[in-house]
């Protein structure tokens, strides 16, 4: 969804989780201001000053920011996966209408416990510490990666969407309509190996069929 299309929708008072791609100051004017809503955006080196204000009030020991923090434990899916959030508060001068800035560190591993993979993201959101604490804020970054796991990773990884060379008209929009169908499809056919499935139903046949066609 992009923002123009958000802009007619009744969001005020909700919190919207956008990626980086949506991280630009107009976008947060937008939220806080017409909208009359709260965002939490994601920062990534399309917004290299907020990244780097962001970093500098983060840095320092778990131990000194112990109170503004935040660990969750997950388990399933064959891995394990512990989510460490810490938080600071910050305001306009780093991001428009930004209350809080925070960092998650993701560790995942097997079902052995032992850690094979690390991200570390950082965030801001239009938001105190009085409405959202560190619990929060973790369970926002969840519901907005569990959005990317299932959906945007799959088409940069299994459809090689970021590989594409489509830069210009609307031919990278109409591209990501067609991987979003295909997605859609296979996963109405029940099929939850995405990559298999792109295997398996290359007749057309097969794919009108899951259609009722």
């Amino acid at each position: 969804m992009t923002v123009d299309l958000l802009a007619p929708l009744d969001v005020a008072g909700m919190m919207l989780t956008l990626d980086a791609l949506h991280t630009t100051k107009k976008t947060a004017r937008l939220i806080t201001g017409p909208l009359n809503a709260h965002y939490t955006l994601i920062l990534r080196g399309n917004q290299p000053l907020a990244l780097q204000a962001a970093q500098r009030l983060l840095s320092g020991t778990d131990t000194e920011v112990i109170d503004s923090m935040d660990v969750n434990d997950d388990r399933g899916h064959g891995r394990t996966e512990r989510r460490t959030l810490r938080v600071v508060s910050c305001d306009d001068t780093l991001f428009p209408g930004a209350r809080q800035v925070f960092r998650l560190r993701r560790d995942t591993g097997g079902l052995d416990g032992v850690r094979t993979s690390k991200e570390i993201i950082h965030g801001i959101v239009s938001v105190d510490a009085d409405q959202a604490s560190p619990q929060h804020l973790n369970h926002y970054a969840r519901g907005h990666w569990a959005v990317e796991d299932r959906l945007h990773w799959i088409r940069d990884v299994t459809f090689h969407e970021d590989d594409s060379q489509l830069r210009t008209g609307t031919a990278p929009r109409a591209l990501a309509s067609f991987r979003n169908l295909s997605l859609n499809t296979f996963r109405l056919a029940g099929r939850a190996n995405i990559a298999h499935a792109r295997r398996d139903l290359h007749d057309h046949t097969d794919t009108f069929t899951v259609y009722g066609i």
